[in-house]
C-alpha cells in the first residue's frame, strides 16, 4: 500500500513539480482541522514554479494573520521523488514534533489547499485520508478566503510566535548513509535485488509489459547475478533470498534531483549532462527543469548509497537504467 500510493502521487507530479489534476485519495470535507491553530504544520508546495519558495511567501503571508504555524515548506516534487526521498523527509519531519500537512496545489485556473493529519505509521498520504479543502484564483485570496472561515469558526488560537520568513528546505540531502560517487567493486559478485514495478490503476503504464521490459533490459545489459522482487519486500527479507544490495530510483526535475543527491550545481546553470561509457557511448543533454530518472545502488548491509562515477539520469527509466549499467561495466569490467 506504501508503494502504491507513491506511484499514484507520481501521477501528479509532473514536469515543473506540480500537476493540474486533484488529489482522488482525499476525501474533501468543509470540516477545518481542530488544532489548525494550535499544532505545527509542513506545507508542500506543487506549484508551476523550479522558485516556489517564493510563493509559499505569499501564503505564508496569510498564514501568520490567521495562526496557522507552518514551521517547513518543501516541494512536493522532492517529497515524492522515489522511496527513499519520501522515507527521509518523513522522518525529517516528524522528528520535529509537526503533525499537521498542508498541500498547496496549483490547478489551471485556481490554487488549492488540502489540510489534514500526518498519518502515523509512515508515509504522508493513505487511501480515503480526510482534508479539508478550499480554492480561490490566487493565492492570497486562497488566504483571505481561509481567514473568513476561521473567524467564523469556534477554533481557538494558540500559535502566536509564527516565523516572518517561511522556512523553505530545498538543500535537504535524503541520502542519510555514507555518500559514494562511484560503483561498489563487490557487485560483480554480490546479487542484485531489482524491486519490480507494482500495479496502480492512476499510472499510464502495461505493469506486465513495463517489468517484462526492465528483465529485458537487465538481460541485456547487466552482466552480473540479479533477480527481479516484490517492491514490499523488506530489507531481512532481501538479505535471507541471498540479496546484499538493491536497485533503487529517484525522479524529479533536474535541478531537484541534483540537490537530494548531494551533487554540486553552478549558479546559473541551465542544461545538465548526462553520459553513457563503454561500446556505445552517448552524451545527453537535458533543461535544468526537465523531469528526470536517476538509478543508484544501496548496500544492504552497510545502507551506502553508490552512485556511479559520473551523472547518468535519463529523460525514462529505461534510458536512465542502460545508463547507469553501462557506466557500471565499463568501469568494473576493465
Amino acid at each position: 500500500m506504501r508503494y502504491y500510493i507513491f506511484l499514484l502521487l507520481l501521477f501528479f507530479v509532473s514536469l515543473n513539480g506540480f500537476s493540474q489534476e486533484s488529489f482522488p485519495f482525499f476525501n474533501n470535507s468543509n470540516q477545518l482541522p481542530e488544532d489548525l491553530l494550535s499544532k505545527r504544520a509542513v506545507v508542500f508546495m506543487n506549484v508551476n514554479a523550479l522558485k516556489w519558495d517564493k510563493e509559499a511567501q505569499k501564503i505564508h503571508d496569510s498564514f501568520i494573520k490567521i495562526g496557522v504555524d507552518a514551521v517547513a515548506y518543501y516541494s512536493l516534487s522532492d517529497i515524492m521523488s522515489g522511496v527513499d526521498a519520501t522515507t527521509a523527509f518523513y522522518s525529517d519531519i516528524t522528528e520535529r514534533s509537526i503533525e499537521n500537512m498542508l498541500i498547496i496545489h496549483q490547478t489551471n485556473n485556481a490554487f488549492e489547499l488540502y489540510a489534514t493529519k500526518i498519518p502515523e505509521k509512515g508515509g504522508f498520504f493513505q487511501n480515503d485520508m480526510q482534508a479539508f479543502f478550499l480554492d480561490a484564483p490566487s493565492l492570497p485570496e486562497l488566504g483571505d478566503n481561509l481567514e473568513l472561515l476561521i473567524n467564523k469558526s469556534d477554533l481557538e488560537r494558540e500559535n502566536f510566535l509564527i516565523i516572518d520568513v517561511p522556512e523553505t528546505f530545498k538543500r535537504t540531502n535524503v541520502i542519510k548513509s555514507r555518500r559514494v560517487a562511484n560503483f561498489n567493486p563487490d557487485i560483480r559478485i554480490d546479487k542484485l535485488a531489482v524491486p519490480k514495478f507494482e500495479s496502480s490503476i492512476m499510472l499510464d503504464m502495461d505493469v506486465d509489459k513495463a517489468n517484462a521490459e526492465l528483465d529485458s533490459i537487465m538481460k541485456q545489459h547487466y552482466p552480473f547475478k540479479y533477480g527481479l522482487i516484490d517492491p514490499e519486500m523488506s530489507t531481512e527479507e532481501m538479505i535471507n533470498e541471498g540479496y546484499l544490495m538493491v536497485l533503487k530510483k529517484l525522479q524529479n526535475n533536474g535541478e531537484s534531483l541534483r540537490r537530494m543527491l548531494g551533487y554540486d550545481l553552478a549558479e546559473g546553470e541551465t542544461l545538465l549532462i548526462s553520459v553513457r561509457k563503454g561500446e556505445n557511448d552517448k552524451v545527453m543533454k537535458y533543461r535544468i527543469e526537465q523531469h528526470v530518472h536517476k538509478y543508484y545502488v544501496q548496500h544492504l548491509y552497510t545502507k551506502d548509497i553508490y552512485l556511479g562515477d559520473s551523472w547518468d539520469a535519463g529523460k525514462t527509466w529505461q534510458e536512465a537504467l542502460i545508463n547507469h549499467i553501462e557506466n557500471l561495466k565499463a568501469k568494473l569490467e576493465r
